[in-house]
C-alpha cells in the first residue's frame, strides 16, 4: 500500500538519492560572493593592522614620552576650553543686542588684532621667554633648530621670532653651502636669540624635558639657555602675498 511517497529500491538508488539532497544543500558561492568575501577580508586585515601599528607607536614611547603626550594634550584642551569660551562669550553678547553694531566692531577690531598677530603682520609682546642657544662648532642642524620651535609651539607659544625673523606657518629653516643656519632665507649668527611670547611656566619646563629640544641641542654640541621674561617684544613681521592658486568657497 502506499501513501504518495516513493522509496528507492536499491541502495544504489538511495545513494544517489542523497548525494542529490547534499548537493542541493550545499552553498553554491558566485563571483559577486566571493568578491564580497575577500574585500570583508581585506578590510578586516587592514583595520588590524591599523590597530597594531598605534600601538606599537606607543609600545615604544618610554615614560617620559608618554608624560609629555599627555601633559600636551592636556594643555591643547585647556587652551580649546579657554577658546571656546570666549566665543559663546562674545556670540553671546551679539545676539543680546545690548550693546548693537558697537560690540559687533569691538568684536570684529580684536578678532582682526589676533589675525594680525598670528599671521604676522603685526608687532606683539608679553610674557614669554628668552632663548640663546649657544652653537660654538657651528655644528648646530637645521632639524634641531626646527625641533626647537616645534617644542615652543607645543607648549603654547603664541608668537616667536629667531633673530630678527618673524615665524609664520610658512617658515623654513634650512642650511646653506657651508652649512650655516638659513631662516627664511636669511643667514644666523651664534649665539642664536629666540623669542616666543606664552606662558613661560609651561615653556621654559618643557623645552628641559629629558629627551626633547635642549638635551638635541646639546647632542649637537651647543647649549640652550632659556630666561622668562614679563614683556617679550617681537618686532618682525611679514609681508602678505595675495594666493595664486586658493579660492575662498562660499
Amino acid at each position: 500500500m502506499s501513501d504518495g511517497t516513493r522509496t528507492p529500491d536499491s541502495p544504489e538508488q538511495q545513494k544517489l538519492v542523497w548525494r542529490r539532497f547534499r548537493d542541493t544543500l550545499r552553498p553554491q558561492a558566485n563571483l559577486s560572493q566571493v568578491i564580497v568575501g575577500l574585500l570583508c577580508l581585506l578590510l578586516g586585515l587592514s583595520i588590524v593592522a591599523q590597530v597594531q601599528q598605534g600601538d606599537d607607536s606607543l609600545e615604544g614611547a618610554t615614560q617620559q614620552e608618554l608624560v609629555r603626550l599627555l601633559d600636551e594634550s592636556g594643555r591643547h584642551s585647556a587652551d580649546l576650553e579657554v577658546e571656546n569660551a570666549e566665543l559663546d562669550r562674545t556670540l553671546e553678547t551679539l545676539r543680546s543686542g545690548r550693546e548693537g553694531d558697537v560690540a559687533a566692531q569691538n568684536a570684529a577690531q580684536e578678532r582682526l588684532e589676533d589675525l594680525e598677530i598670528l599671521a604676522g603682520t603685526a608687532p606683539a609682546q608679553g610674557r614669554g621667554v628668552l632663548l640663546s642657544i649657544d652653537d660654538p662648532q657651528g655644528t648646530l642642524r637645521a632639524p634641531t633648530l626646527l625641533g626647537v620651535i616645534q617644542e615652543l609651539r607645543n607648549a603654547g607659544a603664541e608668537v616667536i621670532q629667531i633673530g630678527e625673523v618673524r615665524v609664520v606657518a610658512s617658515t623654513s629653516i634650512t642650511t646653506d653651502a657651508a652649512g650655516g643656519l638659513l631662516v627664511d632665507g636669511t643667514p644666523l649668527s651664534a649665539p642664536y636669540v629666540v623669542r616666543a611670547i606664552g606662558d613661560p611656566s609651561v615653556m621654559e619646563p618643557a623645552l628641559r624635558i629629558p629627551g626633547g629640544a635642549a638635551d638635541s641641542v646639546a647632542g649637537d654640541g651647543g647649549s640652550l639657555v632659556a630666561t622668562a621674561d614679563d614683556t617679550i617684544r617681537i618686532e618682525a613681521t611679514v609681508e602678505l602675498t595675495a594666493p595664486e592658486h586658493t579660492r575662498v568657497v562660499k
